[in-house]
């Protein structure tokens, strides 16, 4: 046994001993142009000198190590790696409802579904991403990131709420299922009253949650709930938030209504979702206590788009109808307030066409450093990661896409990355 025990003891001694003979890794991106996010500033013909993860150096004429690797960018923009803070990695309705849909994948398919799509966000320029609460009835998204955290598989960074913790006959249940089954349909977690709320946020906590996710009203894509109706009371909406701020975890509600909105932001939630229907006081408050804002705009645009052909239930259609007519004035009143909006795009259609959210952004308010912002340094606050990423900034993780035009300058231009780079590894480079 003292023996094993000293051999055990050699090897890790070797093992260390080669970790720390182990070469730094220097690259060097040689920028056209770099965007500062935090200054809305164009920066012209710039060097980023990046060690390992790290950036070191920023400068127009940046001295590198011998051997260093050297990215030629110098006819494009590069600017801080995306960050999409509403994220869906197992939903899919392109061709059936949320009832048909998430109960036939099996844990397996959702866990495939979610490394290919998280894989496809990373290569259109989304190196950050948060997933608020996905339908599968057990924990592939958290499996997922853990496998990227590892280093098992290429993916960008993930910050996860398992589940959208549903009311029964909320947002989160499945509401067309007969209820004279053999055995009831029920949606992934619902919870209901202050106790079992709580349960359920620990439940989430236990397997490795990031943020808690609430389904505080009804919603578009769901069966035969109302969008307008708070699902839960005053207590329960305070279980949630102390609950979940208890365990040092951060939440967000998914809400449509104000009523909804409003109790979760009294509440104390961290940000809010969609808030389609919000009333000026509300988003007063929500500017009060710093609450951050996710619109998901696109999404509605992509329902609306195709409810006009027929491509959604007439009851699914009916819903985004009533919303739609208010979600620009919720996005443009939350702007005047002074409210942090922030990019989610809310994929329930092809992954890759995640990156229009910016667009979709930019049309309700014309501010493409805004925007750009929304996407980059102010989703980092929200996660609590400014200081470690979010702009192009010595000190910070080098997450950096490239575009061959400004984004500035036309923001559907960000829709033209050719050249991503998560904690200083290349993933893509088509320049």
């Amino acid at each position: 046994m003292i023996k094993s025990g000293f051999i055990g003891v050699g090897l890790v001694l070797a093992v260390m001993g080669t970790c720390a003979q182990a070469e730094d890794q220097w690259t060097v991106l040689k920028c056209g142009s770099v965007l500062d996010v935090e200054n809305k500033k164009t920066l012209q013909n710039q060097q980023v000198l990046i060690k390992n993860d790290t950036i070191t150096k920023i400068g127009t004429d940046v001295q590198a190590p011998g051997g260093a690797k050297v990215v030629d960018l110098s006819k494009s923009v590069c600017l801080p790696g995306l960050m999409d803070m509403h994220a869906h990695l197992v939903t899919d309705l392109t061709s059936a409802t949320l009832d048909q849909a998430s109960p036939t994948q099996s844990y397996g398919y959702n866990a495939l579904m979610a490394m290919r799509n998280a894989q496809t966000l990373l290569s259109v320029g989304f190196t950050t991403i948060r997933v608020p609460g996905d339908m599968g009835y057990y924990y592939p998204d958290i499996e997922v990131r853990n496998a990227i955290n590892r280093g098992e598989y290429q993916g960008p960074r993930m910050l996860v709420a398992p589940h959208a913790i549903s009311a029964l006959g909320g947002h989160g249940d499945y509401n067309s299922y007969a209820p004279d089954l053999p055995h009831k349909v029920l949606g992934p977690l619902i919870a209901d009253g202050p106790e079992e709320i709580r349960k359920a946020v620990r439940e989430e906590i236990k397997y490795g949650a990031d943020w808690i996710k609430v389904m505080a009203s009804g919603g578009v894509m769901s069966q035969h709930d109302d969008p307008e109706v708070a699902a839960y009371s005053p207590e329960e909406f305070k279980a949630f938030a102390d609950e979940a701020h208890r365990y040092k975890k951060k939440i967000t509600a998914h809400a449509h209504g104000d009523a909804a909105i409003r109790a979760a932001v009294e509440a104390g939630f961290d940000s809010i979702e969609h808030a389609t229907m919000m009333e000026e006081a509300t988003a007063k408050l929500m500017a009060k206590q710093g609450t951050y804002y996710i619109p998901t705009l696109y999404v509605l645009d992509w329902i609306l788009d195709r409810g006009a052909t027929g491509g959604i239930s007439a009851n699914n259609y009916e819903k985004a109808q009533l919303v739609g007519t208010m979600h620009s004035d919720s996005v443009k009143m939350a702007y005047k307030h002074n409210i942090k909006i922030l990019i989610g795009s809310d994929p329930i259609f092809p992954m890759k066409e995640a990156i229009k959210e910016f667009q979709a952004l930019a049309k309700r308010i014309p501010d493409n450093w805004y925007v750009l912002q929304a996407g980059t340094i102010n989703s980092a606050e929200m996660l609590g990661l400014k200081d470690k990423i979010g702009s192009i900034v010595v000190g910070k993780k080098a997450d950096i896409v490239a575009t061959p035009a400004s984004p500035i300058d036309d923001i559907s231009n960000i829709e033209k990355v050719s050249f991503v780079m998560k904690s200083g590894d290349v993933v893509r480079n088509d320049s």
